[in-house]
């Protein structure tokens, strides 16, 4: 629940959505069913190869190993990535229970985890079997893993000189043969949301007695929403079908039930060259391309460390949007080059956007990633030859301290909505530019389209430390500038609103009232053109068992107006309540209300809100 502003008023939650039937037809056409009939015809492709020596995996794991023991684990994790993809051999089991060592090691324990089942799958009676399953367990009971054991070599000369305290790889016996693998992820979710709330208002002036009443349902639904991944690996190629979806059945409006689709794709990945070719909805790397797209995407990694992508489809701006509904045509060009500026990574892309004689969209972008251990840098520029403007500038990083304290820092500069012709409907009641040419020039639409796009400028810092054995501190802070945007085309000119600035401290506790607990209190601040806002907020997460867990939360909140006499406060509790029937079915339980009084020399607005969210998730 978010604190609403002055005299603010909510809108229903399903402005915009679409209706579910026409969603799930839309589905049920080539597109889905193409995705399946692929699965089918990839999963029959699948060959088994008996294990060979192999020069080339002979090299990649000696150099994998000096890269660990140089503590470069991305490079390691690319090594070995490319040694398991290739022809099984002596060296496939080392390789694959080492990746997952290696992800483990990284802090990636979900990817360690499917790289341990994917092991124990191919090689169940192997010699690195229990150490595999002994690792595995306790990623999945949530213990601290046990560190790796040095085991000795399987080839002469791979093994490199060790530092002492540096990442030890472990063994595997050579492996049996084996044939392909099908392993399937997911999470099954059903959760019932109701919001509902009333409002008061009196008028002071002219009649004190004036008094309007008014209640509201905000949200009465019911959601499924469900998370799938089929993975199959033979010995040269790896296929994933990926599907994320929610369904919404609104009992208040039958009208605004709607389908949201984040995911639907299928991909093939030759192991051997790193290659990987995908196809539905997906999300897209880099991002300044397109955040998802309905389409086809290429991964192509080349000698020498560079990475080249291609995409081919429509970007999607909402996951509500139809799947492959969008004529607006997307074609998307990358290349990464790894370790190429100051041992970081440089991406350059481009991508155009187009449908009919309208051209949407001309982008030209860079990347820069880097690693240093306790530090890590990103930054990401975009200029749009269309429009002739800077559409993003971002810098952000992160430095691990000696005390083992985290800070980040963040600056950027972007147009909100993205720069993008579509912008320039905004506000003109039709959803074709066709209908804008009888208005307006093609020349005056591009104009429109930059005014809809208003500039937004933010500088913020965190950190995150120990205080002692007890007690961790948070300390945040951000500035954020809109310059809102002018009016233009019959479209009245939106106010920025001026400089704001938020403020945070907060305390964490563990176990400071009973074992595992977590105790959390914290301030928050904010400043802006029109008002001040002081929220101080507690909670508690109490493990009663190993089952059942309770977290009660109180907000408590003070507004008041800087452009004027008033003032508004509120009050906020909430209570989360988890169980854990099993390691694959939970129920999770969070109610709360929200009640607020706002008073001015004209009137004195009362609301009261209850929400009630309960929710079951079944993993397999």
């Amino acid at each position: 629940m978010i604190p609403q502003g002055r005299s603010g008023r909510r809108d229903g939650p399903g402005e915009g959505q679409g209706r579910v039937r026409g969603r799930f037809a839309r589905l049920r056409g080539a597109g889905l069913l193409g995705l399946t009939l692929s699965l089918a015809v990839a999963g029959s492709l699948a060959l088994a190869q008996a294990p060979a020596p192999s020069a080339l995996a002979d090299t990649l794991m000696r150099q994998a190993i000096q890269a660990i023991d140089g503590g470069d684990y991305r490079r390691a994790t690319q090594l070995l990535t490319r040694l398991v993809g290739l022809p099984v051999n002596t060296q496939t089991a080392r390789a694959q229970e080492l990746l997952g060592n290696v992800r483990e090691a990284n802090g990636q324990l979900a990817h360690a985890k499917a790289e341990y089942e994917i092991f124990l799958q191919k090689f169940p009676d192997s010699e690195g079997a229990p150490r595999v399953r002994a690792r595995l367990d306790a990623i999945l009971s949530g213990a601290t893993p046990l560190p790796p054991s040095p085991p000795p070599a399987t080839v002469a000369g791979t093994a490199a000189p060790r530092r002492a305290g540096s990442f030890r790889p472990t063994a595997a016996a050579p492996p049996a043969p084996a044939g392909p693998t099908v392993r399937d992820q997911g999470v099954l979710t059903l959760t019932y949301r109701f919001n509902e709330g009333a409002t008061e208002i009196t008028n002071l002036e002219p009649d004190p007695d004036e008094t309007e009443e008014e209640d509201d349902i905000f949200r009465n639904a019911l959601t499924a929403g469900l998370q799938f991944s089929r993975t199959i690996d033979s010995a040269d190629r790896r296929v994933r079908l990926t599907f994320a979806g929610l369904g919404d059945i609104d009992f208040s409006d039958s009208s605004e039930s709607d389908f949201r689709l984040s995911e639907a794709k299928i991909s093939v990945e030759d192991k051997a060259s790193g290659r990987v070719v995908t196809f539905g909805r997906q999300r897209l790397d880099p991002q300044g391309i397109a955040y998802r797209v309905d389409g086809v995407s290429l991964k192509l990694p080349l000698d020498g460390g560079t990475v080249l992508g291609f995409v081919l489809g429509t970007a999607v701006d909402s996951s509500r949007d139809d799947f492959f509904g969008d004529d607006r045509i997307l074609l998307g060009a990358s290349a990464t080059f790894e370790k190429a500026l100051a041992d970081g990574d440089v991406t350059l892309y481009a991508a155009l956007q187009r449908d009919g004689s309208f051209t949407y969209r001309e982008a030209l972008g860079a990347e820069y990633r880097l690693e240093l251990g306790k530090a890590s840098l990103y930054a990401n520029a975009e200029y749009d030859l269309k429009f002739g403007e800077v559409n993003r500038l971002l810098l952000t990083g992160a430095q691990v301290l000696d005390s083992g304290a985290r800070v980040t820092g963040r600056l950027a500069y972007y147009r909100s909505p993205s720069l993008n012709l579509q912008n320039a409907l905004i506000g003109q009641g039709t959803d074709d530019l066709d209908d804008l040419l009888a208005t307006f020039t093609r020349e005056e639409i591009e104009a429109l389209a930059v005014d809809r796009s208003a500039t937004v400028t933010t500088l913020g810092a965190t950190y995150y430390g120990k205080l002692n054995g007890t007690w961790d501190l948070a300390l945040d802070g951000t500035l954020y500038e809109s310059s809102g945007t002018p009016a233009s085309g019959g479209v009245d000119a939106v106010d920025g609103g001026g400089l704001r600035a938020y403020l945070g401290a907060r305390v964490i506790g563990s176990s400071v009232f009973m074992a595992d607990d977590q105790v959390s209190l914290g301030l928050r601040y904010s400043h802006g053109d029109d008002d001040n806002l002081y929220v101080l907020e507690t909670s508690m997460r109490a493990p009663l068992n190993e089952r059942l867990n309770i977290q009660p939360r109180l907000r408590l909140g003070y507004r008041d107006f800087t452009d004027g006499p008033g003032n508004e406060t509120f009050v906020m509790p909430s209570v989360n309540a988890r169980y854990r029937i099993d390691r694959t079915l939970s129920l999770q339980v969070d109610a709360g209300a929200r009640w607020s009084s706002e008073e001015t020399p004209l009137l004195v607005e009362k609301q009261s809100e209850f929400f009630l969210t309960a929710g079951i998730a079944k993993s397999f």
